[in-house]
């Protein structure tokens, strides 16, 4: 019910045209985005002017993080920035502990992650162990104070006018980037005017520097990690899973490889299917014909895989910063590191 429910109101915020009611219902939202909106602009102005102070730590602080619900990609690049610090300094991941999938994800895919909703108090206790720590959804935490602040944006965020929850899905109004050093903007292919949506991010912050990333398709695998070959995919009805912040991206990239997507199951983000809900769904795709189900790395955690009768192939992607190397130097100048390389 809860799920159906959150489903639905996504769907009535995306939509171009309502009736009577569903737009008088809108109004009471956007109203509401006002008040949303005073809260966030208040509480920003408390830390601002140090009436709510923020505290450092002996570490370098990255933090990476967006101003929207949209799913843009923060602990991606988390990890990529990992993979490119932690050869040369001691780096750990930082997060509050919300989303297990995601916990689960960054423990499979580095070394030092670590949880707690009090990150200064963490950051605190790790710093004589760490040179840099990431903060992955950082922006809104504004208790520890950063030497670098990252925000990551997707296209999606572009498609309509930037208004608050709950009207929309907006954490805080774009005016917040004033706030940020870089700006990177995933879903790269999927901008339709680049110089365009630059030149308003710039219009707003001319400060940021901005770069551009993408996902890149690594491999097929199943749910033991063990690789599946993409040929055998080429000449099979499939359905495709998503119960991740953007799964419009996840689509693309598996239409970019030309792949026969006969259905497509939607579930908000983080989102644990239950027994019955996976049992239904398998059920339902096999007396359809389909017997292959792929889904995105973090979507495994979601599944009771003891109950998996069908083929269920992962994903796998990796995430290409366009110009790369520069972005590094930028992070290295304004944390006045030894240059690394990021290639």
């Amino acid at each position: 019910m809860m799920t159906s429910l959150k489903q639905r109101y996504l769907r009535f915020l995306e939509k171009d045209k309502r009736n009577l009611l569903g737009s008088a219902f809108y109004s009471f939202l956007y109203i509401l985005s006002y008040v949303y909106g005073t809260i966030v602009a208040f509480r920003n102005f408390l830390y601002n002017t140090k009436v709510i102070p923020s505290y450092s730590c002996d570490a370098k602080i990255i933090s990476v993080g967006n101003i929207s619900w949209s799913g843009s990609g923060k602990t991606p690049l988390s990890i990529w920035l990992y993979t490119k610090f932690s050869s040369l300094f001691r780096t750990a991941v930082l997060r509050r502990g919300y989303g297990d999938d995601e916990n689960k994800l960054l423990k499979e895919k580095i070394n030092n992650v670590f949880y707690l909703s009090d990150r200064y108090k963490l950051a605190k206790e790790l710093s004589p162990s760490f040179d840099i720590f990431i903060i992955d959804d950082g922006f809104q935490y504004r208790r520890l104070q950063r030497d670098m602040n990252i925000v990551i944006m997707g296209a999606r965020e572009f498609k309509k006018k930037h208004r608050l929850i709950p009207a929309y899905f907006f954490r805080e109004p774009i005016s917040a980037l004033k706030r940020a050093d870089i700006v990177i903007l995933n879903y790269a292919d999927d901008f339709e005017d680049r110089y365009m949506i630059k030149n308003y991010i710039l219009k707003i912050a001319p400060h940021l520097k901005i770069y551009f990333s993408q996902y890149k398709f690594k491999k097929f695998s199943d749910l033991n990690g063990k690789e599946f070959s993409r040929s055998l995919l080429g000449n099979r009805k499939i359905a495709a899973f998503a119960a991740i912040g953007y799964p419009q991206g996840f689509f693309n990239k598996l239409k970019a490889l030309n792949l026969d997507i006969r259905r497509k199951i939607i579930y908000p983000d983080h989102y644990e299917l239950s027994g019955k809900e996976f049992t239904d769904i398998q059920e339902n795709l096999i007396k359809s014909g389909i017997s292959d189900l792929v889904i995105t790395h973090k979507d495994k955690y979601h599944f009771p895989h003891e109950m998996v009768k069908m083929n269920v192939v992962i994903m796998e992607i990796e995430m290409e910063i366009e110009n790369g190397h520069d972005l590094i130097t930028e992070i290295n100048k304004k944390l006045k590191m030894n240059q690394i390389d990021g290639q």
